[in-house]
């Protein structure tokens, strides 16, 4: 009888240790779930995030490309005119003059990649594809970025600084009807063609200015590399963005 009150005790004991182990394994389970459930909720608000930085970044990056392209070939048609400069033609280049001497800064939005890795937070997401990408389309803005600011530099001063030297923009004011708000006077033919002509004298002014020509010749060759990267980098955000709306379906 004895025996068999210990082994009933032993064996109760060993079911009691048995449900304490079960109710841990269980409590342990759940607490991975809710930690799984509370990661992939992170995980979804960084993606969409992410997602959102990228829509922003490709339409900044596609209305750059067509500025581009448009100084590109501004700065052709410029070229072509210096190597004749022909008095009756000069007007057709004007329309190319303020996407050759405007400069328009270049902004990325990498907010919430660089929260992510400033707080070591790039290690949510679960995709290695996505993160991959991620990593490379950083390095790639970079590249870009640290360009536009080189040309940047030199367009202040061998195109922004010439272009202020020489060009006396209150000669092209009562031209241009859209600041007729400013010059409500209604000039006289005389008057406008004096004014015509004298803008017509400071572009010959530039383009007999070395300094100014031979910065848009440099721009002639440099411009296509910087159009290769700042596609390549749009192309790159667009699959990068592909690969977030499939991973963000699957979620």
């Amino acid at each position: 009888m004895q025996k068999s009150k210990i082994t009933s005790y032993l064996l109760y004991a060993l079911g009691e240790i048995i449900l304490v182990v079960i109710g841990i394994l269980i409590a342990i389970q759940i607490n991975n779930l809710n930690e799984e459930n509370k990661t992939a909720k992170i995980e979804r608000t960084y993606l969409t995030r992410l997602r959102q930085d990228l829509e922003d970044n490709i339409s900044t990056w596609e209305n750059l490309i067509q500025s581009e392209e448009y100084r590109f070939e501004g700065i052709e048609e410029w070229v072509k005119f210096s190597l004749n400069k022909n008095e009756d033609s000069v007007f057709t280049v004007i329309q190319y003059f303020n996407s050759i001497a405007r400069w328009d800064d270049l902004t990325v939005n990498q907010i919430t990649f660089n929260e992510m890795q400033s707080s070591g937070k790039l290690d949510v997401i679960s995709n290695d594809s996505i993160k991959i990408n991620l990593l490379q389309l950083d390095q790639l803005y970079k590249k870009v970025i640290e360009r536009q600011a080189t040309r940047k530099l030199g367009h202040e001063k061998y195109i922004g600084e010439p272009v202020t030297d020489i060009i006396n923009n209150l000669n092209f004011i009562p031209l241009d009807d859209s600041f007729k708000h400013i010059h409500p006077k209604t000039y006289t033919e005389k008057e406008l063609e004096s004014y015509l002509a004298a803008f017509r004298k400071d572009l010959f002014g530039l383009f007999n200015n070395q300094r100014f020509m031979n910065s848009i010749v440099g721009l002639m060759y440099s411009e296509e590399l910087l159009l290769g990267e700042i596609q390549a980098a749009n192309s790159q955000a667009k699959k990068l963005k592909e690969l977030i709306d499939k991973e963000l379906e699957n979620s």
